[in-house]
């Protein structure tokens, strides 16, 4: 008889526990906090298992009631409930610990938290670490005909950003996007595409230079930085939070040391090519910068859509 109570008791304890976790998630949707940590690819998985979750606490509520009904537990698969009170609490303690954590502790931690323990990548193209032949910064630059709204003189172009944007047999996507770019007269580095767009004018800085931009992201100031520069930044995500890396860009700016940490910003400027702690790096001169309201999710994630689309 005690041990039909004692197999009730775990039983209530699990679905409990179940119950919690799909409640949790249900909190996370409705309060539109989901984008703090996964991807929206991963929400509707996310979503589903909240409904799993609920059902195996019914089932579990279901077998808590059979002792009661006189039934013994039909299965020898069942965990020993004559184990100590101790070692019951401390495997459960493994699962309402993180649940308790995640309606306890707040839903956002500011980007410059982050960066604090991750470091700012400055340097975007480093993500092609598999390419084996790097880009002409600067090349030969072929004067345009007269005729440049002919189709020979369209042909002209085409053929000289072609020269200008060579990219290796890993690049070679980067190196489109960056011609379709250039066409633009501001080169707009919006949520949609953000890293792609980021790493296509950072592999061809050079040739990007005196080109402006557009960029909006959070403040950050990293030790020794002078007064007149600030990173613009924003937190990349593949999957979940936990895989959230910085990435910006240096601004340069009169003023720029009344932004305080983690406002955010839209900034357009000018495209330099810099050096920042004996690393080749892109900045942003002269730029106008304007205090924005903090988006609803501070982060970007890659382009699932085609990526010829991007930049048009």
């Amino acid at each position: 008889m005690e041990d039909r109570r004692a197999y009730a008791f775990h039983y209530f304890i699990r679905a409990a526990i179940l119950c919690g976790f799909s409640f949790y998630i249900v909190y996370l949707v409705k309060t539109g906090s989901m984008p703090h940590y996964l991807a929206p690819r991963l929400v509707p998985y996310v979503k589903a298992s909240a409904i799993a979750l609920f059902v195996l606490a019914v089932i579990q509520i279901y077998l808590a009631l059979q002792p009661a009904a006189g039934k013994e537990p039909d299965c020898g698969c069942e965990s020993d409930v004559r184990k100590s009170k101790l070692s019951h609490s401390a495997a459960y303690s493994l699962f309402l610990l993180p649940l308790l954590l995640g309606f306890l502790l707040p839903d956002r931690v500011t980007g410059s938290d982050i960066v604090q323990v991750k470091g700012i990548q400055l340097n975007t193209s480093s993500l092609q670490t598999q390419r084996n032949a790097s880009p002409q910064d600067d090349p030969p630059k072929k004067e345009l005909s007269s005729g440049g709204t002919s189709q020979g003189g369209e042909d002209t172009e085409e053929a000289r950003l072609k020269e200008m944007f060579k990219g290796s047999r890993f690049t070679e996507d980067y190196a489109k996007l960056a011609m379709r770019l250039y066409k633009n007269k501001t080169i707009l580095i919006g949520d949609k595409g953000f890293m792609e767009k980021l790493t296509a004018v950072d592999l061809f800085a050079g040739n990007f230079a005196g080109k402006q931009m557009e960029i909006s992201g959070f403040v950050y100031r990293e030790d020794g930085m002078p007064k007149n520069q600030f990173v613009v930044a924003r937190l990349t995500m593949q999957c979940c939070s936990a895989d959230a890396s910085p990435y910006g860009v240096i601004v340069e700016a009169p003023g720029a040391d009344s932004y305080l940490k983690d406002t955010w910003v839209t900034v357009k400027g000018t495209i330099r090519k810099s050096v920042y702690e004996d690393k080749d790096v892109m900045k942003l001169e002269g730029a106008v910068i304007q205090k924005i309201k903090e988006p609803s999710s501070p982060y970007v994630y890659p382009y699932a859509g085609d990526f010829a689309d991007l930049g048009k």
